[in-house]
């Protein structure tokens, strides 16, 4: 696949250039300085991020999770979110009259986030569809917020056909973000079961960001940063095969 002999040669470039400064500061900088040194543009699109392959970049040392896509879930109401926020959701720290909810899903067990309520998946494959359950006093309480088997697979195999996952360190000096771009590895993906397999496992977590605006004209209102679909370095070959 000439692709992936294009990152392939590109990523030894970069490799031999050692410590490169940060492009910008804050969360998500490693993959943009990365990007950046591709010659690759910022963009919002759901879609791989060069030539086709997706592009994932990682502390080498940190057991933190890693998005694999971001999936809005359905309901019986429009604005799901915007339900599970306020009849589901904690005080916000600043904002004390407003609800927010900030925590990871597991089907594997059952997790208290907030005050309140517990939270589970469940994967139903009669329905096709995976479950947000929610459970107060370990009784279920709401099982109407869904994702559809359809709309899983679809963003999975479009945005995650072929995944490059690269490690790399990050230092500081003089208050200045620096990265080394050690290690590529090459994935392709499995069919859409092991996902589902690996959901029902725990192996793959949803994790929510609901918050609000704290200021301006939007103060008050739902701020959404994304529903994501997430998955640990040591699970991804429960999901990918190598190449």
């Amino acid at each position: 696949m000439q692709e992936i002999k294009k990152l392939k040669k590109e990523f030894h470039t970069i490799k031999k250039m050692g410590w490169v400064k940060s492009v910008n500061e804050g969360k998500g900088s490693i993959g943009l300085t990365f990007e950046n040194l591709l010659g690759k543009e910022k963009e919002n699109f759901e879609l791989p991020d060069y030539l086709g392959i997706e592009l994932k970049t990682h502390q080498k040392y940190s057991k933190s999770y890693t998005t694999l896509f971001n999936a809005t879930p359905d309901g019986r109401y429009l604005f799901e979110i915007k339900r599970l926020q306020q009849m589901y959701g904690y005080p916000d720290r600043v904002l004390k009259y407003c609800k927010v909810l900030h925590g990871e899903v597991s089907a594997s067990f059952q997790k208290k986030i907030g005050l309140w309520y517990s939270y589970q998946l469940e994967v139903d494959y009669n329905e096709r569809k995976v479950y947000l359950c929610i459970y107060r006093n370990k009784q279920l309480v709401d099982r109407e917020t869904f994702w559809t088997f359809d709309l899983l697979k679809e963003k999975l195999e479009r945005k995650l056909p072929v995944l490059a996952f690269i490690d790399a360190l990050e230092k500081t000096v003089n208050g200045e973000v620096y990265f080394r771009y050690l290690t590529l590895r090459i994935y392709c993906l499995r069919d859409f079961r092991y996902f589902l397999k690996a959901l029902e496992k725990g192996d793959i977590i949803v994790t929510f960001t609901i918050g609000v605006f704290r200021t301006g004209i939007k103060k008050g209102q739902v701020h959404d940063h994304g529903t994501a679909f997430r998955i640990r370095k040591k699970d991804l070959k429960k999901l990918f095969y190598r190449i």
